[in-house]
């Protein structure tokens, strides 16, 4: 790809730049004709996306790769160093390029042919704004993952594994569902079943496709 206009060459000798911010640039070339599907699975911590993304991908016709951030960090891509500055403070350095390039991965997989399944929580307009534009001219196909938030509390307590508020948080504090448009809601408050995941599908099915 093409370097941007303007764009400053990163520092040499190892020296890292200054606290990450989200990235306000992206490479963006037009997906070729050969570019796979892509499903966007949004939702709080606790919506049961996962269980909802892994029903939809074997009920689908084609073969679709699931990839969500919190697969790659139970897999140790990350390193277990939390510092709270310098190179492994996880807030103002690690975490926005690992989501940073966790976009771009999804962009990627796409342009490569495959049909990528995504499950997120997209935190912030700016990673909308990013996939968004990353996905320009792709067949997206994007789905809110609702679920009431006393049952998001009780999943968290039961669970054990996430921080008390944490799925609330995203629906009340990121504003997670505010951030762009869906082509589908679906509610998992009542768990996740066949006939939800046969509702995602039927309507990827009949969704109105790329010319």
């Amino acid at each position: 790809m093409t370097p941007v206009a303007g764009l400053v060459p990163g520092p040499q000798n190892d020296e890292r730049p200054p606290p990450a911010r989200q990235s306000l640039w992206w490479n963006i070339d037009p997906p070729p004709p050969t570019a796979g599907f892509v499903i966007v699975l949004n939702g709080a911590s606790s919506s049961r996306k996962f269980s909802l993304a892994r029903r939809v991908q074997a009920l689908l016709d084609l073969p679709f790769l699931l990839i969500s951030g919190d697969q790659l960090i139970e897999a140790g891509l990350l390193p277990a160093r939390r510092d709270p500055q310098g190179p492994f403070d996880w807030l103002g350095q690690m975490r926005p390029r690992f989501f940073d390039g966790f976009h771009r991965c999804i962009s990627a997989l796409a342009a490569a042919g495959n049909n990528v399944l995504v499950e997120h929580v997209v935190e912030q307009r700016a990673w909308r704004v990013q996939l968004d534009q990353l996905l320009a001219g792709y067949d997206v196909f994007w789905v809110g993952v609702d679920c009431d938030l006393a049952e998001i509390d009780r999943r968290e307590m039961a669970r054990g594994d996430r921080f008390p508020g944490e799925g609330r948080s995203h629906v009340e504090h990121d504003h997670i569902h505010d951030h762009g448009p869906y082509n589908l809601r679906i509610d998992t408050t009542a768990g996740v079943t066949d006939t939800s995941a046969h509702t995602v599908v039927e309507a990827w099915r009949k969704r109105s496709t790329r010319a």
